[in-house]
């Protein structure tokens, strides 16, 4: 209802479908570039109310929910919710007695407070974005901003927007934090800066150089060097943190890495990543290189490359790019009373806007046509078309109703074309059913289109051309594509969502008429899908080089995402300056075979491997370059003990090297063989051989050559 109806302000962005802090940083930042391109100042304040649940006054929200046009109903329900609330105090197992609570705000934890505190600020943030000046806003955080040609004279919009601000205050019973509140002039022109205080219920409020804004530190010339050394020490600190936990195998501790460590770096990256420099560049890259080393167990003095590609981690560049990209495609499905999606980037030669960077991302493709994604498919409230086995789709399904209409769909995409098609049979009058018609329709290219969109425009021309004189029937769509199943199962902010509009107003308009939609997922393989074949074959038919497309249909945005980040093509090559060991016994680095490398072995089994792959090890041909072995000879005195000679040569260790003679006698002396390594020789077609590398492991763990020592943990692990 609140979006449908536009009920508050387009420029609040907190607990929105479809909106975000990162959205409403870069509209901010896109209103300072905006007036530096002008030679202009725009100087922003910023509040935060106190305890901005508990001091909600229900009287004036429920005021201001009627103003906004709510019903009657809706707002009584939430006078309800937010009165006779109690509560009690437990410590150490004591429970006090329960006391009701005559002023206690919205409750904190329930999902319906953030919702209900936009209402009760809206009048507050209900502020036009326009070139003299605008606001932001995320539940009770609030930023407004004017702009002109020296910071002094902003000083009457400020006051004039603080004032406002007071007299919300006083209106509401609310009370905003005096030592959270920030006066910052966003300019790079030292003549046009200004130092003059503003008053604020009596405290002395002075422009400051820096504010944090939503969890991002602006600085006044937008460097972000202090966000960027904050994101690193917080980087750093949860890296450290997934060092300490012992024993985790490498895939947990790659996962934990992502879920933890690449957050911590990376938030809001669209906003800053544009200032980013190598000196910054390597202040993150210290929280990489110990969450990669912590993820396969390698020494610390391993480089950030090479620890990266092992642990097939994205590098920073590699996650930013990738941001943006996702970023700009998400801009691009944006409603037209999103705040960003009205915004018409101009170039402008003095100052380049980080967003014509962004947009530069996917410049190369085709976006005329993309598919607007709205903050809700449908209505909470509308009753959604069952799915067969809806607690598990991938679980035991029953058989379409033999007595009644069973549509069989299908998609295709061939030579780079995208189709689809459908068979509709009658199975009242028998249990075989008799065919009632069969369709193909071609979509586009797979450039614009991909099988699951394809699968959803099967189902909705399926029941589009149900007859209009069916009445009191069973109606069933069987499709093969789990994706498009659950997509209307559960409709959400997804590619796809205006073809799931449709499919409810088809079967809407069936209910109508009496008859039962439902829809029914069965594998491709499934003998109970007796139509598929039909079903494939249409669609199949859809992909001919002779089918044209009549009504290009949208162009989805899954696929569009899809292309780009393909095209955003991972680091080829590690730098010449590192890695040369490894390089040498594995020609496919950086390459995705790392992954299933080192995830499919154990915390122990991953130390070894790293060492023995890196070079980085306790065999004395390295612990002497790092001056903790006095030779790097052998204990066998035959030879440097060098990684192919303690594997393959040195004679302490002959009964052991049996566990690489039962895996390949042939093999022996190849390195890279035994190491999951790509040797020159090896053609396109090469894998590791994981059963020659866990005898690898086997083999080492057996010497007890590797296993930790305390002089060299100390210092390398």
């Amino acid at each position: 209802m609140v979006e449908a109806y536009g009920l508050l302000p387009a420029n609040h962005f907190g607990a929105r479908k479809r909106r975000s802090a990162e959205q409403a940083l870069l509209l901010l930042q896109e209103q300072i570039y905006k007036a530096w391109s002008a030679r202009k100042v725009l100087s922003l304040v910023s509040f935060d109310v106190k305890g901005a649940y508990n001091g909600v006054c229900k009287e004036r929200l429920l005021q201001r929910m009627r103003a906004r046009g709510l019903p009657d109903k809706l707002v009584r329900w939430v006078d309800a919710f937010c009165s006779s609330r109690t509560a009690s105090i437990v410590v150490n197992g004591y429970t006090s007695a329960v006391r009701e609570l005559p002023q206690a705000g919205l409750p904190q934890g329930s999902p319906l407070s953030p919702v209900l505190f936009l209402f009760f600020n809206a009048d507050l943030v209900q502020r036009r974005i326009k070139a003299a000046g605008g606001s932001i806003a995320f539940i009770d955080d609030y930023s407004a901003w004017v702009t002109g040609p020296t910071a002094e004279a902003n000083g009457a919009g400020i006051q004039a927007i603080i004032d406002d601000a007071i007299d919300w205050e006083k209106r509401s019973g609310a009370t905003f934090e005096a030592d959270k509140t920030t006066v910052i002039h966003f300019t790079r022109a030292p003549a046009r800066k200004s130092d003059i205080p503003f008053w604020i219920n009596g405290t002395k409020v002075k422009p400051k150089a820096s504010a944090k804004i939503l969890g991002l530190i602006m600085d006044d010339g937008l460097r972000y060097q202090k966000h960027m050394a904050r994101a690193a020490e917080k980087g750093l600190t949860a890296a450290m943190s997934l060092k300490r936990l012992k024993m985790l195998s490498p895939k947990v501790a790659r996962q934990l890495f992502m879920a933890t460590v690449a957050p911590a770096m990376d938030y809001a990256s669209t906003v800053w990543m544009h200032a980013r420099r190598a000196k910054e560049t390597g202040w993150l890259n210290k929280a990489q290189r110990i969450g990669a080393q912590a993820v396969i167990g390698a020494f610390r003095t391993v480089a950030t490359a090479v620890a990266e590609a092992e642990a097939s981690i994205p590098t920073i560049e590699e996650r930013h790019r990738q941001a943006a990209t996702r970023l700009c495609v998400d801009l691009r499905t944006l409603p037209q009373t999103h705040p960003l999606a009205a915004l018409r980037n101009k170039a402008s030669r003095r100052y380049l806007s980080p967003m014509q960077g962004i947009a530069s991302v996917v410049a190369k493709a085709s976006t005329e046509r993309m598919e607007v994604i709205g903050a809700f498919a449908l209505r909470p409230w509308a009753k959604r078309i069952p799915v067969s086995a809806e607690m598990d789709l991938a679980g035991t399904v029953q058989p379409p109703n033999p007595q009644g209409i069973i549509i069989t769909t299908a998609s295709s995409q061939k030579d780079g074309r995208v189709g689809m098609g459908g068979v509709v049979c009658d199975t009242t009058h028998g249990d075989t059913g008799r065919i009632l018609g069969t369709y193909s329709v071609a979509l586009g290219p797979d450039s614009e289109q991909n099988p699951y969109t394809a699968e959803l425009a099967a189902i909705e021309a399926a029941l589009r051309n149900v007859p209009p004189g069916l009445v009191s029937r069973d109606v069933t769509v069987v499709t093969s594509n789990r994706s498009a199943a659950i997509a209307i199962r559960r409709p959400r902010q997804q590619s796809g969502q205006c073809t799931i509009r449709q499919i409810y107003d088809r079967a809407k308009h069936l209910q109508k008429n009496g008859c039962c939609v439902r829809l029914m997922w069965l594998p491709a393989k499934d003998e109970r899908c007796t139509f598929r074949p039909l079903a494939k074959a249409a669609a199949q038919r859809a992909t001919e080089q002779e089918c044209v497309v009549e009504t290009p249909p949208y162009q989805a945005s899954s696929t569009t995402l899809r292309l780009a980040l393909a095209r955003e093509r991972p680091r080829e090559q590690l730098p010449d300056s590192v890695g040369k060991y490894l390089k040498r016994i594995d020609k496919a680095l950086p390459g995705r075979h790392t992954r299933a490398l080192y995830e499919a072995l154990k915390r122990r089994e991953s130390d070894v491997l790293a060492q023995l792959r890196t070079g980085m090890m306790r065999l004395n041909s390295y612990l002497r370059k790092i001056g903790a072995a006095e030779s790097d000879m052998c204990d066998c005195g035959q030879a440097p003990e060098t990684t192919e000679h303690f594997l393959f040569r040195c004679k302490k260790w002959s009964g052991q090297r049996e566990i690489l003679f039962t895996c390949s006698r042939t093999k022996i002396g190849n390195l890279s063989f035994f190491l999951g390594g790509k040797a020159t020789s090896d053609d396109d077609k090469w894998e590791p051989d994981m059963r020659a590398v866990r005898a690898t492991i086997r083999f080492a763990i057996v010497t007890t050559r590797l296993a930790t020592s305390r002089a060299t943990q100390d210092v390398h692990l």
